[in-house]
């Protein structure tokens, strides 16, 4: 009996996995990745790093994962200027969106200035403003 049960937890826990393996696989990328795309998936370990690092006090931790959050930037902003980037809503205010995108990468630098000033204190009220900006980026021009 013990036998049975171990063999079924086994199944249905490499089961699920068989699952998630196969359903990443049939995700479908379109031919054209945005460079706005680019650098969210490039944002996402590095805002993880950055709240591990706060809630670890590891303040050298926090620039490495942004340089190349940094070389993307240079990317989405030509994108910007030919008028390449298209977003799900309000594509008609893009002089807001590059003024919200202006300010977010001003305020991911003096995150990391804060950082090597070891200023553990400002790198969390500036983590907060960063987080706010996301929301509300999000909520105008993606959902």
């Amino acid at each position: 009996m013990k036998r049975f049960i171990l063999s079924a937890v086994v199944s249905l826990a490499l089961g699920v996995g068989v699952a998630v393996v196969n359903a990443e696989e049939a995700r479908v990328e379109t031919p054209y990745d945005s460079p706005v795309r680019v650098e969210m998936r490039l944002l996402d370990p590095a805002f993880k790093n950055l709240l591990d690092s706060l809630i670890l006090n590891k303040p050298e931790a926090i620039k490495a994962p942004f340089i190349a959050v940094h070389k993307a930037l240079g990317n989405t902003d030509a994108a910007l200027k030919k008028g390449e980037v298209k977003v799900p809503r309000n594509n008609d205010k893009m002089k807001e969106f590059k003024e919200m995108d202006e300010k977010f990468h001003k305020l991911l630098e003096q995150v990391i200035a804060a950082s090597n000033k070891r200023d553990m204190k400002k790198v969390q009220a500036i983590t907060h403003k960063i987080i706010d900006g996301c929301v509300q980026c999000h909520s105008q021009y993606l959902y």
